[in-house]
């Protein structure tokens, strides 16, 4: 008895030491080593970790050298297995699944299998993989928003460029210098179609070597130019994506980007840089009209963009690193015996489920801004449903809710108003120390919800700044209170897909009352 809960508690640690060095990890390929090493201590067995990209497991890391072995094909394995069980014995190696969103995403091999693995064995080693599948999650974001930064700082850099200029042959040429750059192409032409002409024409061209003999001129019909052009670049990898120039520089519409190289397909991200560069040609040579209405509309991009990186970024490193964390602590919380920290865990665990779907809500919005949010709406209550939300408020017991008791049906996204609830009330909470007053009532054709505090106010200058992006009062940074500035800019933002508006009153070392107006219909 007394070696098994000695067992358990060097679990335990080893579970504790693997979640620590988990923590700081911001690439798969990291997390992958330290797990497998992990592994490969902890069993005194070789353990080698494989990442399915492109449906192929491929080894990235191994506790000793000799284990790594050759990429397993996803044929091989039967994934509802492995999605089914936490462990799967193959031959003479356990197969330990690492999976979230429904797929198999990392595989990690023990080799060397004398004897099944007992049931001690197989809960520790769920609880590794439930540990990779989190510290994954956080490390395909980072990598996700690496690249989407990466990719928007080229192609923004490529319409400053492109659309400064305003004849066509010198912009085809540039648009080739791009590609050949940004999709490590061989070879970049581009064709277009002269006025009156039944073919198209070589209009520019770039190379990392010296050209052979290109075709000067295409058929207009698609499959017969993508036949001419494999006659000229062989059968390598090939992109002939069709674009259309309006009358300019004697050209009239119709055109071809060819983009080749000499081995290994287009991956998606470069068929979508090359799409994105035929996109701006375009846009380069509209006529005088349309060009200021273009170069607004790429400024009003960038912006978006810049946002967008930003706010998932931070999101990406304050929520998902730290719940990592917690939710590691609390799954070790809930192994043990004792009914209050036992309920308390699963506390902590909901509220970490929580905070991970508000995280998710504000990716969503920095993604989809320009789009808006698709809002699940449904007739509900509104006085019942504020007082079901301030109920669950860390500090309810300051927030008195004053309403008529007859209800008060406004259609509405639970999910969103409960954020904007969590937000204006949790500040008001924040930057007060007393009463926090929250009045739900009707007044005309709108629901209004009026948040109501007697704590630091807001400089009369600075009260719409701060629901402005990143925005903060002055006042804030002066007291020492920390915090990130957008959730009132991303409240405002639901509020305002509703069909609502969210405004503010305000005296500096007064208090606040934040006002949230809903349509009724």
């Amino acid at each position: 008895m007394v070696g098994s809960e000695g067992e358990k508690l060097r679990r335990t640690e080893a579970l504790e030491r693997l979640m620590l060095g988990l923590r700081d990890a911001r690439e798969p390929h990291e997390v992958l080593a330290i797990v497998s090493r992990s592994l490969g201590f902890e069993f005194s067995r070789p353990c080698a970790a494989y990442e399915f990209r492109d449906a192929v497991f491929r080894p990235v890391a191994a506790s000793e050298v000799t284990s790594v072995r050759e990429p397993i094909a996803a044929s091989s394995l039967d994934f509802d297995e492995l999605l089914g069980h936490a462990v799967t014995r193959l031959d003479s190696r356990d197969l330990i699944p690492v999976s979230f969103d429904g797929q198999v995403r990392a595989l990690f091999v023990l080799e060397r299998a004398e004897r099944p693995l007992d049931e001690e064995e197989m809960k520790f080693l769920h609880a590794v993989a439930a540990h990779a599948a989190l510290a994954l999650t956080t490390a395909f974001s980072f990598e996700q928003l690496r690249r989407y930064a990466a990719e928007g700082a080229a192609l923004t850099e490529a319409a400053h460029t492109i659309l400064g200029f305003t004849e066509l042959e010198p912009l085809a040429e540039a648009l080739c210098r791009f590609a050949l750059r940004l999709v490590h192409a061989e070879c970049v032409c581009v064709f277009g179609r002269r006025e009156g002409g039944d073919r198209l024409t070589l209009i520019g061209c770039a190379s990392r070597d010296e050209p052979g003999p290109l075709p000067e001129t295409l058929p207009a019909d698609g499959d017969e130019a993508i036949a001419a052009l494999k006659e000229t670049f062989g059968d390598g990898p090939l992109s002939a994506t069709p674009i259309s120039f309006p009358l300019a520089g004697g050209l009239d519409h119709g055109g071809l980007m060819v983009v080749t190289r000499r081995r290994g397909a287009f991956e998606k991200v470069e068929t979508r840089v090359i799409d994105a560069l035929v996109t701006l040609a375009a846009l380069a040579i509209r006529n005088v009209e349309l060009y200021e209405q273009s170069t607004r509309a790429n400024r009003a991009l960038a912006e978006s963009s810049a946002f967008k990186d930003d706010l998932m970024a931070m999101f990406a490193h304050d929520f998902k690193g730290p719940l990592t964390v917690i939710s590691g602590f609390a799954e070790l919380l809930l192994e043990s015996g004792n009914a209050e920290v036992h309920g308390s865990a699963r506390t902590i665990m909901a509220q970490v489920a929580r905070l991970a779907k508000l995280a998710d809500d504000a990716l969503a919005l920095a993604a989809t801004q320009s789009a808006g949010f698709s809002l699940r709406r449904a007739r509900e209550d509104l006085v019942e449903f504020v007082r079901d939300a301030v109920r669950n408020l860390a500090e309810a017991d300051r927030v008195a809710v004053e309403a008529a008791e007859a209800p008060l049906i406004v259609p509405f996204d639970r999910a969103r108003l409960r954020h904007v609830i969590d937000n204006v009330v949790g500040n008001a909470l924040k930057y007060s120390k007393g009463e926090v007053r929250v009045t739900v009532r009707r007044a005309g054709r709108e629901a209004l919800i009026e948040v109501t505090d007697r704590g630091i106010g807001i400089p009369e200058a600075e009260l719409e700044g701060v629901f402005a992006r990143f925005g903060r009062g002055s006042n804030t940074s002066r007291r020492g209170i920390a915090g990130s500035g957008v959730g009132l800019y991303i409240a405002r933002k639901i509020v305002e897909v509703h069909g609502g508006r969210l405004d503010v009153t305000s005296c500096e070392d007064e208090g606040s009352t934040f006002t949230l107006a809903l349509p009724l219909e």
